[in-house]
């Protein structure tokens, strides 16, 4: 018991530093991935810092940067690259404009006081919760007593199996024990035994399952309710979208309209991605995820995610309970004029 509340007080401290406003306290820089300097004939084009986590559900902003819809709304943009809570931390000091934010890891440190807003849905999908194959995890009640490997503790995988519990009656913070581990080494840590059940977003994901390491006990991208819920928004710094409202409507549309593409290309837009090593994988496997992900852009999906997502998450406990969890969704999205999705 005494481990147990240790993991839940590391769970708040950690949920607690990703609003820190200085990109020198996670130990790490980020780094300027490329960047997209072509305007339109005739105009300056204006400069945005746009972060990426090399994951394969992040296509619609390599789409945009490649395939020029963020050129095509007059923006010349860098793409930096950095882990979640790097990320996190650069959207927080203003050193990132905006990025395809998974929501569930961004409504804690948003309540604690996180300056960034949400605009649109980009998609469903792109988390999987696997267990061992032969394994004896039937239904969620069986995951009482197990140790679950996640991405980092707070983030979007671990909040996802964390309602998952919670909507079967699991208590998640005394019937499992959780373990954080970089997703490439989560693989190991249950063919070893580690851990009896992991959760991490594709194409990590997908490629430990057809390897046959491992089966899908939840895929967010087929399974109700997640799969009707828009997992990943367009997320943007406060102050960026307050002082430069036509520039931050500008890579919204980007993003959106990238989206589209991705739904009619899903092909393309996952070689797209592993040639220019966004992400890594065959990029037939790739493909293969993106076509089972909904990327059909909306701002009234992303609002209403949102809104589900924020009571989800106090109904857990992460949440505090005098939280107003309307209100935290009412102000936390922004619709902007020029943006019809």
């Amino acid at each position: 018991m005494k481990k147990k509340k240790v993991l839940v007080f590391l769970l708040a401290v950690s949920l607690i530093v990703t609003t820190a406003f200085s990109l020198t306290g996670c130990g790490k820089k980020t780094e300027p991935a490329a960047t997209n300097q072509t305007a339109p004939a005739g105009e300056a084009a204006q400069k945005i810092r746009v972060g990426i986590f090399a994951t394969v559900c992040e296509v619609p902003i390599f789409a945009a940067y490649e395939k020029g819809f963020f050129k095509a709304e007059g923006l010349d943009v860098e793409l930096i690259r950095g882990d979640a809570n790097t990320l996190k931390e650069g959207l927080a000091t203003g050193k990132i404009d905006a990025t395809d934010g998974v929501l569930m890891q961004w409504i804690k440190p948003i309540e604690q006081g996180l300056d960034v807003k949400f605009t649109a849905g980009i998609h469903t999908g792109c988390i999987q919760v696997l267990v061992p194959p032969n394994s004896n995890i039937k239904t969620v009640k069986d995951f009482k007593g197990k140790t679950i490997g996640v991405t980092g503790i707070g983030g979007g995988p671990m909040n996802l199996v964390s309602r998952v519990l919670a909507d079967n009656g699991v208590d998640l913070k005394n019937d499992v024990t959780w373990k954080a581990y970089p997703a490439a080494e989560l693989e190991l840590a249950l063919e070893k035994g580690e851990v009896d059940i992991i959760s991490l977003p594709d194409p990590v994901a997908q490629l430990i399952v057809n390897k046959g390491k491992a089966v899908k006990f939840i895929d967010m991208a087929k399974d109700e309710p997640y799969k009707s819920e828009y997992c990943c928004l367009v997320v943007q710094n406060g102050k960026f979208l307050r002082e430069n409202p036509e520039k931050s409507a500008a890579v919204t549309r980007a993003i959106l309209k990238a989206a589209e593409w991705v739904s009619k290309n899903p092909e393309e837009a996952a070689k797209l991605s592993v040639d220019n090593k966004y992400v890594p994988g065959d990029y037939k496997v790739n493909a293969d995820i993106l076509a089972g992900y909904n990327y059909q852009p909306s701002v009234d999906g992303g609002e209403k995610a949102l809104a589900i997502a924020a009571k989800k998450m106090q109904e857990i406990g992460i949440l505090d309970p005098s939280t107003n969890t309307d209100e935290l969704a009412k102000k936390t999205f922004v619709r902007q004029p020029g943006v019809n999705y």
